[in-house]
This record gives C-alpha cells, sequence and structure tokens, in this order.
C-alpha cells in the first residue's frame, strides 16, 4: 500500500527519471572508447589482483581508486565490456537526475525539485558523462548528495545529519580531487552558519560539524596516497585560460546551444533580479532559513564563486587545471539558480512555457542540431583496431605511439606485437638500420595526424610499399611491406603457415574444420604463367548428403577454381593454371563455403601441401 501511494505521489518524479534512463541508455556504446576509457578498462581489468590494480591506478591515474575498483567488481560479475562499463556509469547518471531533484526540494519544494530533475534530465553535458567509463558522473552525484546532507545539517545539526554530509563529503574526494575545492566551500558555508547560529545552539553546531569532518577524513584515507602524488603535479598539459573561459564552459554545459543559453539567461537574470529585490532583514540563523531564495542565493554563490576563482587562480599563477569535465560539479548549482529562476514565476502558464520551451529546445539539440547519438565525436580506436585485426592474418606487428592502449583491443591475439614508437621515430630507426626493414602497420589517433618529414617520406616511398590505408575519426592506420622482396623460385612447396586462420595436425597439414576465408601473407612472383596445385582430400571418408567439402580459389582477388575434393588419398591433386602479368605480389585465397554436421559426421578438409609451378 505504501508503495501503491508512493507511486502515485511521485508519478512525475518517475515520469523524468524513466525519460533520463531512456536518455542515458540509449546508444550507450555508439561511441568507441577514447584515450581515457581505455586507461579505465585497463585499470579495472579483473584478471589484476589487486595490488597490481592499485599499483596500476597510482602510476596512470591521478584519480581516486573507488570508481575503477566499482567497475572492476561489475567486470568481474557481468563480463569485461564496455557495455557493463557504461552501463554504470549510465546508472550513476540516473541517480544523479534524482539526487538533483532532492537537492532543490530541501532547498524549496517538490515542483523545484522537479523542474532541477526534468532540466538534468535533457542536459546534453551530464547525459555524454552519464555515457562516459569516467568517474565524472560520479563527482558530479556525491557533490548533490553532499550538499543535500549540508542543507539538512544546517537546518537540523543533529549528530546524525553530521555523520550523513560527512559520509558524503568523503565520497566527493573518493570520486575526483576537485572535490577539495567543492569541500572548502562547504566548509566555508559551515562557518558562516556556525557565526550565524544563537549561542545556546552554537556550541552543538561546532562539535557535530567537527564530527562530519572526521567522518570525511575517514572516508577520505584510501584515497590519501593518490591525493599525495597528484599534489606533486608542477606541469600539465593544459594551456592558461583566456579571458573567455568561463563563459566557454557555461555554453559548453548547454551542448554551446545559442537558444538554451539564450533563454537560461534570461531565467537567471530574472532569479538575480528576485534576489537584489529581497528585502532588508535580520540575517540571524532562523532568518536565512525561513527565507527559501536568500538561504539558495548563499548556497550557491558560495559554492560557484570558490569552485570558479580557486582553479582561475592557480591556472593562471601556477598549473593550468580549467578543462569542462573538471568543472560538473558546479553544474548542479547552475540547475539550482535556474531551477529557483522558473520556481519564483509566479504566472504557471508563463512557467509552464517557458520550462516546455527549455526542454523541446534541449531535445532539439540532442537528436536535430547536434545529433548526439548519431555523431561520432571520441577517437574511433575500436573500429580501427578492428579493421587491422581483420587485414592482419599474418599477425604484422603494429607500431603504435599509445603502445600502452593498443593491446587492449588485441587480448584475443596476443601473437601481434605491438612497438610503443611514433612514425617519425620508427622511420628514423629503418633509415639508421637499427630497426629490420620489414612489413609493418603504423596506428595513430587521438589527435595524432600523420606527419613525416620530407626526407622519411622519401626514404618510406623508396623502400616500402603503402599496402592498406585505414582512416577513422581522429583514428588512422597504415599498413607498409618492404619493396624488392625475395622472389619464390619458379617451383616452390608453399609454407602451409603463411596461410591464416587455420589449424594444423600433428603432421603439419592444414586442417579446416569450419566455413572459412582463408588468406595466404603476399608472396612474389616473376611474371608468367603458372600452375597451383593443391594436395588435399575431404572428410570424413564417405561424403555427407553424396557432397565433399568443397574449395574456391582466388589470386588476388579472382577466382581460379572452383571444385570438390575427393575422400581418397589417392585422388588428391588438384591444379589450376593462372597467368602472372607482372613482376609483384600475389595473395592466394581459399573459401571453403559448405561445412557440415550431419548423424554424428562432421565435413572438413586436410590439405597436405600447396605448390607453385612455372610453366
Amino acid at each position: 500500500m505504501k508503495i501503491n501511494n508512493w507511486i502515485k505521489n511521485n508519478q512525475w518524479l518517475l515520469l523524468i527519471l524513466s525519460f533520463a534512463a531512456f536518455l542515458r541508455l540509449y546508444r550507450v556504446d555508439f561511441q568507441s572508447i577514447w584515450l581515457d576509457e581505455i586507461l579505465t578498462m585497463n585499470d579495472a581489468n579483473p584478471k589484476l589482483t589487486l595490488k597490481e590494480f592499485y599499483d596500476g591506478i597510482m602510476f596512470w591515474e591521478f584519480i581516486p581508486h573507488l570508481y575503477f575498483l566499482l567497475v572492476k567488481f561489475l567486470f568481474e560479475i557481468f563480463g569485461y565490456t564496455t557495455v557493463v562499463a557504461r552501463v554504470f556509469s549510465a546508472f550513476i547518471g540516473i541517480v544523479g537526475v534524482y539526487s538533483m531533484y532532492l537537492l532543490a526540494k530541501e532547498i524549496f519544494n517538490k515542483n523545484a525539485g522537479l523542474i532541477a530533475a526534468a532540466l538534468l534530465t535533457v542536459n546534453i553535458f551530464h547525459i555524454s558523462f552519464s555515457q562516459e567509463i569516467r568517474p565524472y558522473g560520479m563527482l558530479f552525484l556525491f557533490t548533490v548528495l553532499a550538499f543535500y546532507r549540508l542543507v539538512i545539517f544546517i537546518k537540523k545539526a543533529s549528530l546524525k545529519n553530521a555523520i550523513y554530509y560527512g559520509f558524503f563529503a568523503g565520497l566527493i574526494l573518493n570520486a575526483h580531487f576537485f572535490g577539495f575545492i567543492t569541500l572548502f566551500a562547504q566548509y566555508l558555508l559551515l562557518l558562516f552558519f556556525l557565526i550565524q547560529s544563537t549561542k545556546e545552539t552554537r556550541k552543538t553546531f561546532f562539535i557535530n560539524s567537527f564530527v562530519s569532518g572526521i567522518v570525511t577524513l575517514i572516508i577520505f584515507l584510501p584515497a590519501y596516497e593518490a591525493f599525495v602524488r597528484v599534489s606533486e603535479i608542477q606541469s600539465f598539459w593544459l594551456q592558461k585560460p583566456g579571458q573567455d573561459a568561463i563563459t566557454k564552459l557555461f555554453n559548453e554545459f548547454f551542448g554551446n546551444s545559442e537558444l538554451i543559453v539564450f533563454v537560461i539567461q534570461f531565467v537567471i537574470i530574472f532569479y538575480v533580479i528576485n534576489v537584489f529585490k529581497l528585502k532588508e532583514q535580520k540575517a540571524d540563523y532562523l532568518g536565512i532559513l525561513k527565507n527559501k531564495l536568500l538561504f539558495c542565493f548563499i548556497i550557491t554563490s558560495v559554492w560557484l564563486s570558490v569552485s570558479i576563482i580557486i582553479p582561475l587562480l592557480r591556472s593562471h599563477l601556477d598549473v593550468p587545471m580549467i578543462l569542462s569535465r573538471y568543472f560538473i560539479n558546479i553544474l548542479p548549482a547552475i540547475i539550482l539558480i535556474i531551477s529557483a529562476g522558473l520556481y519564483l514565476i509566479k504566472n504557471t502558464f508563463i512557467k509552464k512555457t517557458i520550462i516546455i520551451i527549455l526542454l523541446i529546445l534541449s531535445l532539439i539539440d540532442l537528436f536535430a542540431i547536434s545529433k548526439y547519438y548519431h555523431t561520432i565525436r571520441k577517437s574511433q580506436f575500436r573500429e580501427l583496431t578492428n579493421e587491422i585485426s581483420q587485414k592482419n592474418p599474418d599477425n604484422v606487428k603494429v607500431v603504435a605511439y599509445w603502445s600502452w592502449l593498443f593491446p587492449y583491443f588485441f587480448q584475443n591475439n596476443p601473437a601481434i606485437q605491438i612497438e610503443g614508437k611514433s612514425l617519425e621515430d620508427y622511420v628514423k630507426g629503418l633509415i639508421n638500420n637499427t630497426i629490420k626493414k620489414e612489413p609493418f602497420w603504423y596506428a595513430d589517433a587521438n589527435s595524432r595526424p600523420f606527419s613525416l618529414s620530407e626526407d622519411q617520406q622519401k626514404y618510406l616511398n623508396e623502400n616500402f610499399d603503402l599496402i592498406e590505408k585505414l582512416e577513422y575519426y581522429d583514428a588512422w592506420a597504415n599498413y607498409y611491406e618492404p619493396k624488392n622482396a625475395v622472389k619464390m623460385l619458379d617451383t616452390e612447396n608453399l609454407d602451409l603457415k603463411i596461410f591464416k586462420p587455420v589449424s594444423f595436425d600433428g603432421n603439419g597439414n592444414m586442417m579446416i574444420f569450419e566455413n572459412s576465408n582463408i588468406r595466404s601473407s603476399f608472396v612474389f612472383l616473376e611474371k608468367g604463367s603458372y600452375k597451383l596445385i593443391i594436395n588435399g582430400n575431404s572428410l570424413p571418408e564417405k561424403p555427407i548428403n553424396n557432397e565433399n567439402a568443397r574449395l574456391k580459389v582466388k589470386i588476388n582477388g579472382n577466382e581460379i577454381g572452383n571444385f570438390e575434393l575427393s575422400e581418397f588419398k589417392n585422388k588428391s591433386e588438384n591444379s589450376f593454371k593462372f597467368i602472372h602479368k607482372s613482376e609483384e605480389k600475389i595473395r592466394i585465397q581459399l573459401i571453403y563455403d559448405n561445412d557440415l554436421a550431419q548423424n554424428n559426421l562432421d565435413r572438413n578438409i586436410v590439405i597436405y601441401s600447396i605448390k607453385i609451378i612455372k610453366e
């Protein structure tokens, strides 16, 4: 009965949360994981021991362990896939919408909470980080919950509320170290309300505030060593921000949509006007709590001021740190102000109209203008490496600048060697004969375009053939083979191991167990007329449904034969003629397309030898 009553009284909230879930789960794995997400996948690998996990975070990340530990735990239960990790981030985002409702409701009322939750539901910035395998959605969530519990504590400074607040404040620090700035803002608010409190309540307020600090410290302790490491940073890859850095940050929060920002600015101006119109009153503790608008102004102004001024000053005076995702912890303050502005509109029709306009504009931007769910925005590591795997049957080594990232994508093919070098350094090694001249892939991504000096490009052109050229969004790869490779003899038994993918029996015979598209590595021939001879037979000895295994044979994509193999070894030789018109490489392709398993019989192929004879 209680559940039914709750559902009946919270239908709008459930509708908002359901839509928030849809927007965060829809096409959740559409984008390839990019550099930082690949690091997360490596850091949270379920095969790592806890010590290896901890050491990996300490080496690679400047972020506490909590998010990565939870992801690792989920991988162990549900499997090591990007979908599992992204659904977890989406879940955090959905809870973030609910927490936004709680905060606005606690400061104003239920309607303001619903407005805040609805605005956050369609916010493209929050959606994007709810679909990313990084802890920024968690930073947002714990920031909102900490402020929610802080507001409750300020209203009633009990020991229970102090412990709740201290717990969530500690979780902020375990999500991201930008949480220290948020915590500083919250402690300033505690100090302000301590000063405003009456003499009778001041001692209790102080003691319970101190208890909350102890709880925060205890929760923070597991992240202490990581905090020490991040505090030692002397330089960073970010550049010093320009004078419009905060304006750009604000616009990015709303997808850089001019129309959305235009409407929001008017709502914020209306909020500020109402704040300025507040009548003079005695600014005592109870007076502030009773005046919801004044209370909201104090909370959000300290929250925003501290969270913006400290990073801005440090960015100009010491280490640059202005990056939009680091500031996701101020987005809820902005949403709260917008919600307050809308809540303050007395005319219900006007209020609903502006809310609907904002929601519609946000959805239009999501689906029609920015096309968030159908536009590639992240470096396509996944698509690039998938195609390299498909076009690399010989397991030729892959050279990559991001050599510590690529192994994640080739973990199912450990035979592929990953060598860490930039293309410039690799070519320099080839020129200096410190690197062996052999076939290689070079792959790069994440704002690293193809770049070679004129001399290096000339060397490649003269000594290598560019066989494959792959291009994806912010990701690319080239496959090179040396020129003037050793030519085959006029008559030669091919090494069956140059064919992939295949299996071999104990005698070195090629075994084909299922429908396959098998390709050889490239071999070189002089021009002329040739005969390709395949010595093999179909298994089992008795044909299945009066049909033996069938092979189609292609050379450089051109079919030269299509035949059924005999089930008898003494009738197993099949020959096909072809003409090679120029002195260049060839690739042999064997296509098996009629595999069948029936009545405990399985149709397979065994190949004993493949020869090429010049006529």
